[in-house]
């Protein structure tokens, strides 16, 4: 350990001191004397200084002192500037012994603060001090400033059009440059100076795909070479006129949904015009090349007529682009008296329109081509039926405007006429009454309607609703019965309003029966609205299969013994035609049997002369017949199972005396039908 006196002759100190071989100071080890001698005359000049002035070294150097020098990096400017992390050498010019405080601050410097190291580099941006302290036969200051810089932070990004944008911010690192130098690469540069906001930005040759930027900063007109890695960025192929509105659709609650087709890179804002004649940002952006629907709202398209745009920007100092412009169409659909009315506001941009073309339940009503039509009629409707509208604009480029979707129900006061073609008739298999009949001429509703269906019995006017029917004019009446009587109809049509027709006349079913036990008949009230023109007799054999048509002109009755006198059962229908033959009307099936026919004599004379010799019935349809012969007391007296063979007026094989005598006849005829006759005959010789 060793003492320095508070003496000025330091010289005199050193000389006389002993110093070990392993020597420290300052926190650093002095290995020969030589050089021990040189650090103490360092410290010990230090501590005169500090004894003696206490002051800052670089602004007021103590007396008694003369004034160093040395250069940094070779360079005698002062303030000499670096980059940090750029190691700096100190050259000493003038002192000897120096020892060096590369952060000196003011006041006495310690010696620990200091050392003979020439290298020194700094690591953080700020402004420092390098403080030299040495001995030139008496003590020896010299100070030098140095500004330490952090290379400049910078942006790149690629733009529209082949541009890139390079954006410098004013951050604690770029305020401290003057100006910098940016290198677009192809040995191209520009320079920017600095400001509150630093933009630059250059235009690359069309062919251009990548380029690698950098950026330094300089002062004073000195380039400091302090740069960040370079940038390498890949040109932008966002093309800002591709943005555009592809439709508007205007929507039930008021609301706008804009269908947007973007490009990648851009940014597109949605403006609006509320017809003020200026565009307004909405805030709503979109950032994708995708078709995209964004949703407008703070308006009321149902009140009033909207325009919109985009305006398209890259995020750089290109200028922004704006897209086409479509505008909100609105529509209204009023039903009116077999009628809907529609109608719309005139679209508001000539330039690109088309069409208008209107859609009802999705389907096409065709197109509007000028642009000064507002409205149209839709005649094609259905009462109490629901319409849906919607008015498209068709646009330039396939762009749409399309109206909200606006729906009423058709409304119609008009009363149907009276249904056309009515007629009853009798099905043939069921044997049921069916009627039948056309829609009236006017006043229909096709799609939805009812058709009521009254009747009358046995000649009555008072006709009671028996059917109803929903959107068929056919009717099959399953509770009358068409061979006990005839009935008689009236038909009523009521379209979808509610509207009812006035009822047809009647229409009666034609009932086929027999008047009498030699006729058929039918009865004759007309099965059509206007007369029968003629009258068919259908006839059927006994196994059901038709063999005969007669025309009966007006008739309504037939003797069927003029048609087939040997035939006891027959089977008809009647069938009717109108004057014009343009429908046909049945009647119900009947089957027509005639009674056997007998012929029994009162007398007879069995006297060989083959004249009424014998007692027979004669007769037709006669299948089966027994006879049985009685005298006045009941006594039988002859008997057979044939009846036609007769008794010859004998009786045990002699001659029956003459007078009266008592018969009994049992016949069975062709149709299996029973029945007796009995009386008295006379027995004459």
């Amino acid at each position: 350990m060793f003492t320095i006196p508070l003496i000025s002759e330091c010289g005199k100190f050193v000389s006389e001191t002993t110093i070990g071989k392993d020597t420290f100071f300052g926190g650093k080890e002095i290995g020969n004397h030589k050089s021990m001698k040189s650090y103490l005359l360092f410290f010990c000049f230090l501590s005169i200084l500090q004894h003696s002035y206490g002051q800052n070294y670089c602004d007021t150097p103590p007396a008694g002192t003369s004034k160093g020098g040395f250069k940094v990096n070779n360079l005698d400017l002062d303030p000499v500037r670096v980059c940090a992390g750029t190691k700096i050498t100190v050259q000493n010019t003038t002192a000897l012994n120096v020892q060096y405080n590369y952060n000196y601050t003011g006041g006495d410097p310690k010696p620990a603060d200091f050392t003979a190291t020439a290298d020194f580099t700094y690591l953080r941006q700020g402004s420092y001090r390098i403080l030299q302290l040495g001995s030139n036969g008496s003590g020896s200051v010299a100070c030098k400033s140095v500004e330490v810089y952090y290379p400049p932070n910078f942006t790149v990004k690629a733009c529209s059009g082949g541009k890139v944008q390079v954006t410098i911010p004013a951050d604690s690192s770029t305020q401290r440059y003057d100006e910098f130098i940016i290198n677009w690469g192809g040995n191209v540069t520009s320079k920017l100076p600095k400001a509150a906001t630093m933009v630059a930005s250059f235009s690359y040759p069309a062919n251009t795909n990548a380029a690698t930027i950098s950026v330094v900063g300089s002062v004073a007109g000195q380039s400091l070479g302090c740069s960040k890695p370079s940038t390498s960025v890949i040109l932008s192929t966002t093309n800002l006129s591709a943005v555009a509105i592809r439709k508007v659709a205007a929507r039930t609650d008021g609301l706008v949904d804009v269908l947007v087709k973007g490009s990648q890179g851009a940014t597109a804002e949605v403006q609006v015009n509320d017809g003020s004649g200026t565009f307004k940002n909405t805030g709503q952006l979109m950032t994708t090349n995708d078709t995209t629907t964004i949703t407008v709202r703070d308006v009321n398209a149902n009140k009033n007529t909207y325009c919109f745009r985009l305006s398209a920007n890259d995020g750089c100092d290109n200028a922004a682009v704006i897209s086409n412009e479509v505008c909100s169409t609105n529509l209204d659909a009023v039903a009116q008296n077999r009628q809907n009315a529609l109608s719309w506001k005139e679209y508001p941009k000539a330039a690109g329109f088309q069409s208008y073309r209107l859609t009802r339940n999705s389907v096409s009503l065709g197109g509007i081509s000028t642009i000064t039509t507002t409205t149209t009629i839709d005649r094609n409707v259905t009462c109490n039926e629901q319409y849906c509208y919607q008015m498209t604009v068709l646009l330039a480029n396939g762009v749409e405007s399309v109206s909200p979707l606006r729906c009423v129900k058709a409304i119609s006061n008009e009363t149907p006429s009276v249904v056309q073609n009515a007629f009853v008739s009798v099905l043939e298999t069921e044997q049921k009454i069916e009627l039948r009949a056309t829609p009236p001429a006017s006043g229909t509703t096709p799609a939805k309607f009812k058709t009521i269906f009254l009747r009358a019995e046995n000649g009555s006017s008072d006709f009671k609703e028996v059917g109803v029917k929903d959107n068929t004019l056919t009717f099959q009446d399953d509770t009358a019965d068409p061979a006990a009587q005839s009935y008689c109809y009236k038909i009523q049509y009521e379209n979808s309003c509610g509207n009812r027709s006035e009822p047809t006349e009647p229409i009666c079913s034609i009932r086929l029966y027999s008047n009498t036990n030699t006729t058929v008949d039918w009865t004759a009230e007309s099965p059509f609205l206007m007369h029968v023109g003629v009258y068919w007799l259908e006839v059927y054999n006994e196994q059901g299969d038709p063999v005969q048509e007669e025309p009966l002109g007006g008739n309504t009755s037939f003797d069927p013994s003029l048609y087939n006198p040997d035939q006891q059962l027959f089977h008809y229908r009647i069938k009717a035609y109108p004057s014009n033959k343009s429908l046909i009307s049945f009647s119900n099936f009947y089957v027509f049997t005639r009674d056997a026919i007998v012929f029994i004599p009162d007398a007879f004379s069995p006297n060989g002369d083959n004249m009424n010799d014998k007692f027979a019935p004669k007769g037709q349809f006669m299948d089966k017949s027994r006879l049985i012969i009685y005298n006045r007391w009941g006594q039988v007296l002859f008997e057979t199972a044939n009846a036609i063979e007769g008794w010859d007026g004998t009786v045990n094989g002699q001659p029956a005396v003459e007078g009266t005598y008592v018969y009994r006849l049992e016949i069975t005829d062709s149709l299996g039908k029973y029945f007796v006759k009995t009386g008295t005959m006379l027995l004459a010789r």
